[in-house]
């Protein structure tokens, strides 16, 4: 299985006419079906798909969608919505219940002061295309090789520093409406997609391993995804989250010593050095354009 970086934070390498931006949109396809996981922040992402299927990359054009499957409520993963509905007139797009009907703000200090930035799904996508959205709450099988994992309980593992800047609605946010998309790449042999990783990648995981799929019949050998690790690591905690971020690679590797991991979007260039500091040549950092190849 290949998966497809379609819009990241980092530019492109091999094909600067890409677009970029803060958000994320992953495609994969599997049994001749052809998934999008999140939509990044705008239509740049489709745009993106055009140009790569035009340049001969094994990438869907966004009419031949089969489904897309959103992680979170938050509008860098959301915000391509409205224009690919606009173009695809029948995928399904699977997403955690409490995404609808809940605002998502980011209240970082400016001045001294914390100022409240909507950063939200656009609600009015529900009323508007209703048909549209499958809602789950639990545990979600689509096909037999893909599950659709809520995040919820953790498993007593650190989550990232930078979710105390953010609520949902008057509350501290608690990433219920966070979903990993589990993936059976190659029989017993499992990827888990999680753009955000808003709940920790260790609780993740655990989250993922205790599926009836996994429970001792298969193994999590890919990790794609953001990791959530900015905030402090450009602030003045960064002392504090790097030792945090040391502290969950060298569990990483513990628990997990061949799963290999690819990471970018919301993983500040800082974090990943840290992370590969502890974890070599099982971390990479992806961007707009790359391949990852999950054999």
């Amino acid at each position: 299985m290949e998966l497809h970086v379609i819009i990241d934070n980092l530019p492109s390498g091999k094909m600067p006419q890409l677009h970029s931006e803060h958000g994320l949109c992953l495609q994969f396809s599997i049994d001749g079906q052809n998934y999008l996981v999140d939509s990044g922040a705008s239509g740049k992402a489709l745009e993106n798909m055009d140009m790569l299927h035009s340049n001969g990359t094994a990438v869907p054009q966004p009419e031949d969608i089969d489904a897309v499957f959103i992680s979170h409520g938050h509008n860098d993963h959301t915000g391509g919505l409205r224009k690919f509905i606009g173009r695809n007139t029948a995928a399904p797009i699977y997403l955690h219940n409490s995404v609808r009907g809940n605002y998502f703000f980011s209240c970082r200090p400016k001045n001294g002061i914390r100022e409240a930035r909507s950063i939200g799904m656009e609600q009015a996508l529900f009323a508007e295309y209703e048909e549209r959205f499958r809602e789950i709450e639990g545990a979600t099988r689509i096909t037999e090789k893909i599950a659709l994992i809520p995040i919820t309980g953790s498993k007593g593992f650190a989550t990232p520093m930078g979710n105390e800047f953010l609520f949902k609605n008057d509350l501290p946010d608690n990433f219920s409406h966070e979903v990993a998309i589990l993936v059976e790449h190659t029989p017993g042999e499992y990827t888990v997609i999680s753009p955000c990783t808003h709940n920790g990648i260790l609780n993740v995981l655990e989250c993922c391993r205790e599926h009836p799929d996994l429970s001792g019949k298969g193994e999590i050998k890919y990790f794609v995804g953001g990791l959530h690790y900015v905030d402090y690591l450009q602030g003045c905690g960064e002392n504090k989250e790097a030792a945090q971020i040391i502290g969950t690679a060298t569990k990483l590797k513990e628990l997990y010593p061949a799963l290999k991991v690819f990471s970018g979007h919301c993983t500040c260039s800082a974090a990943g050095e840290l992370m590969q500091s502890v974890l070599g040549e099982n971390y990479s950092t992806f961007c707009t354009g790359a391949t990852i190849s999950c054999i």
